[in-house]
Parts: structure tokens; C-alpha cells; sequence
């Protein structure tokens, strides 16, 4: 896992995108992520001067702190995705056949062949006569996440 370096910066809002905003500080621009439910807790303005602190990523500061004069300080903590067993360390080989045997497994019926990524495949399947749906499955057999399928990706 990568080290990302601590820091803490004093400046003025300039821009923001939802929870995403940009900071100037010590003469730089700087993109700071406070995710929704910090932006629920904390709401940001354009001009606000704000004090954070946080973890400097390749492409943002994910704040972990943030205060304004007149404000009280807010902590932030950003939830890690959850992805299950064998889903970034797989277990054991990628077995197309296993996540078809999963997915049918599940009750679903499948459309072509699985499409390998790497550390998930994605099927096309559907329940019944439902709709076509996109799902991952990881090299442990897993289906850990579902959505609509992209009908210009499955040729539906």
C-alpha cells in the first residue's frame, strides 16, 4: 500500500464540485476531498478561508479535518471500499468457468462469455426474463457487485 504524506493547510475556497473543492494555499492551487457525508457535515462556500488537514493522494488531499473561524472543526473518516475475500487477492487461479458455475449457481442465465479483468470477471446475465445485468464476480466466485448492463458494452 502506497505511503501518502500528511498535511495540513490554511487558505480560501475557490472553487466547488460537491464534496470536492479547491484550496488556495501557500501561493497553490490544491483539489481537497471531503466525500458527501463530510460535505453534509461541513457545507462549503467559494471564499470561505478553512483550515484542514488530511492525506496528500497522487490526485487530491482526502481531508481528515476541517475548521472555519466561527465554525466548529469537523473530523472525516473515509470508509475503505469493502470488496470481499479474493477480491484483490485472489485466492486461486481466474477461472472463467467458476464465476459462470457462481453466477448460474445464484439463479441467473448468462449471455456470451465472461470478460476478464484483473482481479474480477464480468458477465452478462439475467434472471428469468428480466433485465440483462453486469455482474462481478471475483476469482473466488463472489458476485459482489451488480448493475445495469451498458447495452453499447454488450452489444444488447
Amino acid at each position: 500500500m502506497p505511503h501518502h504524506e500528511n498535511v495540513a493547510l490554511s487558505g480560501v475556497i475557490q472553487h466547488v464540485f460537491a464534496h470536492r473543492f479547491t484550496l488556495e494555499a501557500q501561493g497553490e492551487t490544491h483539489l481537497a476531498d471531503l466525500g458527501p457525508k463530510g460535505a453534509e457535515a461541513f457545507p462549503l462556500s467559494a471564499g470561505l478561508r478553512v483550515m484542514l488537514e488530511g492525506e496528500r493522494r497522487p490526485s487530491e488531499i482526502k481531508v481528515t479535518r476541517i475548521a472555519a473561524q466561527g465554525r466548529d472543526a469537523v473530523l472525516i473518516h473515509h470508509k475503505k471500499p469493502h470488496h470481499p475475500p479474493g477480491h484483490h487477492h485472489p485466492d486461486g487461479p481466474a477461472d472463467p468457468q467458476r464465476a459462470l458455475a457462481a453466477v448460474k449457481e445464484a439463479g441467473w442465465s448468462t449471455k456470451g462469455e465472461p470478460q476478464r479483468r484483473p482481479k474480477h470477471f464480468e458477465v452478462l446475465a439475467r434472471q428469468g426474463r428480466g433485465a440483462w445485468t453486469e455482474l462481478h464476480v471475483d476469482f473466488g466466485g463472489e458476485i459482489y457487485k451488480q448493475k445495469p448492463a451498458d447495452p453499447a458494452k454488450w452489444s444488447i
